[in-house]
């Protein structure tokens, strides 16, 4: 049997990924294309790790022109579905690492999936695909159950049945985000200035079927053995009513290729 890796499961629920993950708020296409015009006046991207493409939506939708790298071919086709009506999106299947051009890009974006590259080359290419003044663009939701007595049961539900998936749902403030990870690295790093993050929060109520659908897109609760994701998955059902309140944080990190 093939091995399974964390990062290459998403493809399984493509479909259900695309449908039941949050979208990000409007204004952070909006905050990434302004900080990126002050730098040059016309945008041409790089997208790694495309997805479905939300993200890739988002940005071609304002006009940019669009090179979606994305390594899961079924989430590749959901991806070509989402952005068939922008000429300008180009995607192209295989991994960032393998990613090969002679271009240079004058924003390179990454949606919750900048975690996924290789730790020992993901600054050095980034900085080698941007162009002098360039901007980077890292940005991830992060979901967190708004009532905390129901949050506090699904973590005990979460401990008892699966104990090794870690609930990483605390919000990232602006004091904090340049002391972690990403920013800790990102502020280290010569090749890049004007650093400067942005914070967005969203409330909605999802139905209870769509947020158990969301737990089963998450790559931990993916690589559980299957016995063991569905007694987590029954448990997680009999825990949650009708709808479970969420609060969606969304960070975004900026930085510019110093020229």
């Amino acid at each position: 049997m093939e091995d399974r890796k964390p990062g290459r499961v998403f493809g399984e629920v493509a479909g259900d990924y695309d449908r039941v993950r949050p979208s990000y708020p409007a204004a952070v296409f909006d905050d990434v294309v302004s900080y990126g015009r002050a730098g040059m006046h016309d945008l041409r991207a790089l997208e790694v790790g495309a997805g479905t493409g939300r993200a890739t939506e988002g940005f071609a939708a304002r006009g940019l022109p669009v090179v979606a790298v994305e390594p899961d071919g079924a989430m590749a086709e959901v991806l070509a579905r989402r952005t068939a009506r922008f000429p300008g999106v180009r995607i192209v299947l295989g991994s960032f690492e393998e990613f090969r051009t002679t271009e240079q890009f004058s924003l390179l974006f990454s949606a919750e999936a900048w975690h996924w590259t290789a730790a020992e080359t993901r600054w050095s290419r980034a900085a080698e695909l941007l162009s002098g003044g360039g901007a980077l663009a890292l940005f991830w939701n992060n979901e967190r159950v708004a009532d905390s007595a129901l949050r506090a049961s699904m973590l005990r539900v979460f401990a008892r049945h699966a104990p090794s998936v870690v609930i990483n749902d605390k919000p990232v403030t602006s004091q904090q985000v340049w002391r972690q990870w990403p920013g800790d690295e990102l502020s280290g790093l010569a090749e890049f200035e004007d650093l400067t993050s942005r914070h967005y929060q969203t409330r909605r109520t999802m139905p209870a079927a769509d947020y158990l659908g969301l737990t089963q897109t998450r790559s931990q609760f993916r690589m559980l053995p299957p016995s063991v994701r569905e007694e987590l998955l029954a448990a997680l059902t009999r825990l949650f009513g009708d709808a479970v309140p969420l609060a969606v944080h969304t960070t975004l990190l900026l930085a510019r290729r110093r020229a």
